[in-house]
């Protein structure tokens, strides 16, 4: 019994093959698959070789298959079937679908874009999972490695991101918020008064404050953060019974006000064009029909916003 080594076989020739096997003619097989018949006998030649077996003998006028060849003509278009599906484009039926998404997103964009985007998704999509999860150090890294399907954040002001690509949903500028009759209320905020301020600092990586810093830093002054806070929705709860400051995206503070807060512009040194809000992926993800269909329901919903 002998082996065909399939390193060295020429996979190409499964296309002849498939037709000799199903025409019974070498001319009607080159018709078929769009070779001269010259070609097409070097093709059975070789097949001849690497299968240890004629396939094709004459009977009469015509040609017959081996019982080999019979017993070829279903594992052969098998598999031509299978190595088309490698080159058929992938489809995403929503109605179907079971996919699972990992979605990580700071709370208050959660809570301003995902209520409408779920109802959305699950309406169409009424089989698939996802997971909800705050934006976080870890998770940030692991998007980058793959892990996490989709982010939201603002690409060019935060931890360094590699391997990622994002679309813009929406904008949003700083602003700082305090309590109703902090003393900067009544005097005015300048430069220095701001950094002369008691702090609070939203961060979900721990680190520092950012732009703001650096710009206080180039003006010699440097500000004192009594507080640091890593979610969103707790800083009217720390805000309003103190002197602390805080500054933060104009609809956050929106989600956040009560009657007790009030919101200031920064100083003009620290006033700064609209900043862009991002969804942000893996490259892993970038032409998978199910992200991008996912994609497509957030930006949809991002754009009346």
């Amino acid at each position: 019994m002998h082996n065909t080594n399939i390193n060295n076989f020429d996979l190409n020739l499964l296309k002849a093959l498939d037709a000799l096997l199903e025409t019974e003619s070498v001319s009607k097989a080159a018709h078929v698959v769009h070779l001269s018949q010259p070609a097409m006998s070097r093709a059975l030649n070789r097949l001849q070789h690497a299968l240890k077996d004629p396939l094709l003998i004459r009977a009469g006028r015509g040609m017959v298959l081996t019982p080999r060849g019979e017993a070829l003509r279903q594992p052969v278009r098998d598999a031509l079937a299978k190595v088309s599906t490698v080159f058929t484009p992938q489809t995403f039926d929503p109605s179907t679908a079971q996919d699972r998404f990992r979605i990580m997103a700071p709370d208050y964009l959660a809570q301003m874009i995902m209520p409408r985007v779920l109802g959305q998704v699950f309406s169409l999509a009424p089989h698939v999972q996802i997971e909800m999860e705050s934006l976080s150090e870890q998770g940030i890294a692991e998007m980058c490695e793959g892990k996490v399907s989709l982010g939201f954040g603002v690409v060019d002001d935060g931890p360094v991101l590699y391997n990622v690509a994002a679309q813009a949903l929406l904008t949003d500028r700083q602003i700082c918020l305090m309590r109703k009759g902090h003393p900067l209320s009544a005097v005015g905020m300048s430069l220095e008064s701001y950094a002369a301020a008691s702090h609070a600092l939203l961060s979900i990586t721990g680190r520092g404050g950012g732009r703001i810093d650096t710009v206080l830093k180039e003006h010699g002054l440097v500000r004192t953060v009594s507080l640091r806070v890593t979610h969103f929705l707790t800083i009217s709860a720390v805000i309003a019974p103190t002197d602390l400051i805080i500054t933060v995206p104009e609809r956050l503070a929106q989600q956040v006000m009560t009657r007790d807060l009030m919101l200031m512009e920064l100083p003009r040194e620290l006033q700064t064009p609209s900043f862009t809000v991002s969804q942000i992926w893996h490259e892993r993800f970038t032409e998978d029909p199910a992200h991008r269909w996912l994609r497509r329901q957030i930006k949809a919903v991002s754009a009346n916003l």
